[in-house]
Order: C-alpha cells, then structure tokens, then sequence
C-alpha cells in the first residue's frame, strides 16, 4: 500500500489540477477579509480578529471549497486510469482494483490534510497582510489542530462519493456537482441532530468548532452521533469499493475499439 501511495504521489507531481486546488485553498481565507470589508455595518463580524478569520476560513472552507476541491482532485485521479487506458496493463499484475482504488483515497486523505495545512498559513499571511489583530499562541495551536482535523473529516464525508464515481469513466464530475450541494446546503441545517449526523457538519462537531456565528445557535452538537456518522461513512466507502469491479468496464472500452479499428480498416479495403 505504501508503494501504491508513493506512487501516486510521482504521479500527483504532473497534473496541473493540483494548481487549481492551491489556487481554491487560497480563497477561503480571502473570502472572508474581502466580505468584512463589504458587507454593511450590522452584517459585519463585530471584534473580527486573528480567531475570528480563522473561524471563517474553515467554515467557508468546509462549506464550499474542500467538497469541490477534494472531490475534483480525487476524482480525476481515479479517472485517469480509465481515460489513458492503464487499467488494462495493471488489472493483470497482482494488484487488484480495489487495493489500486484503497491506495488512490488514501493518498488523497494525505493531500487533504496537506490542503488543510496550506490554508492555515495562507490564512495566517492574509490576516497578517490585512493587518488583523489578535493573534496568539492559543489561536495558532486551536486553528491548526482544527483545520488539519476538519480537512480530514471533511474527506471522509465525502469518501464515498468519490468511491461511487470510481466505478464508471467520465462521471467524476457529476461527483463534483453532488459534493457543492453536499456542502452548500450544509449552511441551512439549524436542527442540532440533524446537523450531528450530517457528515459535512459531524467533523465541525468532533473537532469542537463553534459554529454559533455562521448557523445563529449556540447549542452544540452530539459527539456521539457526529462520529458514528463519519464511521457510516468509512464503511459505506469500504463496501462500494469492495463491490467496484471495472474489469467489465474495460472490457467493453476494448471491444468498442477493436470494433471501431475493424470498420476502419474495413472502410479502407473498400
């Protein structure tokens, strides 16, 4: 498993997509100085310091930007084995599918976290840019552990929604539509077992985030119910993965070209 990781990463060093995951990690924490300095007067985050940008850039993070992100990212790097036609040379090797598709998630879980650690710091250069105060040592050390542990959890909400677009070529993007709505409609949930089982929201529980300024209630959600929730979730992930059998998949790919090479040629002896 640690070759398949390894390997990935090699590959992970030439797509391009990984800069539009930089670039999209960047946003959560300008979004939120950019609509301080906007927004009318009573909208306005009152005291907005160092704490208060952190909070922001982990709830707009977590609400828009990693389940577009992770999903995007993950997906096209499971999609490239079917779009260049590898599966064919690596079904064959003593590496099954599903340990191949495990190796894949795992690697993106490292890069998720790694996403979450690049936009604590870019966070911490935007407040300290736009001349936020506030900062201390207690904040550093609660938005670092909470942004490394969100992103890990955010992930897992959204593991098998990358697990079930891995099962067909080309339909990774439809997964990247699912996980906007996932996380948009995360915003409107007020109901507090609602928002404890709802696996966008549960890791915002598990990592004790406040998120009184962004749902307008105070009440806590349920430890309990928030991690059996991203459990379900890694269990879900596990079964769709053990159930994903592309092997028919190619199959077909090479049947629909070899029939499309003889009618070429067909074509040709005319």
């Amino acid at each position: 498993m640690l070759r398949i990781i390894k390997t990935e990463f090699l590959k992970l060093k030439r797509f391009h997509i990984l800069l539009i995951g930089l670039i999209g990690m960047t946003l959560p924490a300008v979004l939120s100085v950019f609509t301080q300095s906007v927004v009318m007067e009573e909208a306005k985050v009152q005291n907005f310091n160092f704490e208060a940008l952190v909070n922001s850039s982990i709830w707009n993070s977590v609400t828009i930007f990693m389940p577009v992100i992770f999903t995007l990212i993950g997906g096209y790097v499971i999609n490239r084995e079917y779009k260049d036609d590898t599966l064919k040379n690596i079904l064959p090797v003593p590496v099954s599918f599903q340990r191949l598709l495990f190796g894949k998630l795992l690697t993106m879980g490292i890069l998720s976290v790694l996403f979450g650690f690049y936009s604590y710091a870019v966070t911490l250069i935007v407040g300290w840019l736009s001349g936020v105060s506030g900062l201390s040592i207690a904040v550093l050390f609660t938005g670092f552990l909470q942004m490394l542990g969100i992103s890990a959890f955010t992930y897992i909400a959204l593991l098998p929604i990358l697990a079930f677009t891995s099962r067909k070529p080309g339909i990774f993007m439809g997964g990247v539509i699912v996980s906007f709505l996932y996380g948009y409609i995360s915003m409107f949930i007020k109901n507090v077992t609602i928002r404890s089982v709802y696996p966008i929201l549960s890791g915002l529980t598990v990592m004790r985030f406040d998120t009184g300024t962004f749902m307008n209630t105070s009440e806590p959600g349920n430890l309990i119910l928030s991690m059996l929730s991203l459990a379900v979730m890694l269990l879900l992930t596990i079964a769709i993965v053990m159930l994903t059998n592309p092997l028919q998949t190619v199959l077909k790919r090479k049947k629909r070209k070899s029939a499309g090479i003889f009618l070429r040629q067909g074509q040709k002896g005319r």
